[in-house]
């Protein structure tokens, strides 16, 4: 059997006017579930969200590709279990710092980031 798959659940004030929660997990994953494609494979998941959020840890290069909005997280958790992926939520930000969003047509790169 293999391991679960961790999910971040967190609140962030990075995407909205207001704390929102967002929901991340290791890309490969993401890819695996809703697609690749675009920018760092998030064509799949933008195609069902609208939008994307990539993190990136820049030691280690683990990257991590998520959605935000409540309604969104729970649908991206619950596609996950559908997919038949064992998860395991931790609720904190993951490992990496988010490099950039896009939401629809409009992608932020965040200053500093490369």
């Amino acid at each position: 059997m293999m391991d679960p798959i961790q999910i971040y659940v967190f609140k962030t004030e990075s995407f909205a006017r207001s704390e929102t929660v967002a929901s991340v997990a290791p890309l490969e994953i993401v890819i695996s579930v809703f697609g690749g494609g675009g920018v760092k494979g998030a064509a799949g998941l933008e195609a069902v969200f609208g939008g994307s959020a990539y993190f990136q840890n820049e030691e280690t290069g683990a990257a991590y590709l998520g959605v935000w909005g409540s309604r969104n997280g729970g649908h991206f958790r619950s596609r996950m279990r559908q997919a038949g992926m064992s998860v395991m939520i931790v609720k904190e930000p993951p490992p990496a710092r988010l490099k950039w969003f896009s939401t629809g047509k409009h992608g932020v790169r965040l200053e500093g980031n490369s």
